[in-house]
């Protein structure tokens, strides 16, 4: 299933793309959608289900490509002089240098309630397939 194509990208991205660049963005899905598989195997079924929006697996797709094609050498600061001419680059190391990745935010878009949340202490939850709610730590409060 793809998620995303070139003209979802094209229409983010705001103009048409060049032959070359659709060949290498649909590549660059397919490499980004083998990545989200690996981590979230079953997102094809959370779409299918409801659990999530296809509107916004494709467009955390098309973020992640588009972030890529504006900014292909992963730089965080580019400076140029003048006179006495001068070029100084710093590549952002977040950014990978130009690969393709997703930040945080958007793997829990795609994958909801699945992150650790560090230093988080979650000692109870709802019994499962029970609505309710906890009236106290240890007492569970069915609704009727």
């Amino acid at each position: 299933m793809a998620f995303a194509d070139t003209h979802d990208v094209e229409l983010r991205l705001g103009r048409t793309l060049t032959a070359s660049e659709a060949g290498q963005i649909t590549a660059w899905l397919e490499d980004l959608e083998a990545q989200v598989l690996t981590r979230v195997p079953d997102l094809t079924e959370r779409v299918a289900s409801g659990a999530v929006s296809d509107a916004v697996v494709r467009a955390v797709f098309c973020s992640a490509v588009i972030r890529v094609l504006r900014n292909p050498e992963g730089l965080r600061q580019h400076t140029e002089s003048i006179d006495d001419y001068s070029v100084t680059k710093t590549i952002d190391s977040s950014a990978s240098a130009g690969s393709l990745y997703l930040t945080d935010d958007e793997w829990n878009l795609l994958a909801p309630g699945s992150s650790g949340d560090a230093f988080t202490i979650r000692p109870y939850s709802a019994p499962v397939g029970v609505d309710g709610w906890w009236v106290h730590p240890d007492q569970w409060v069915p609704y009727s």
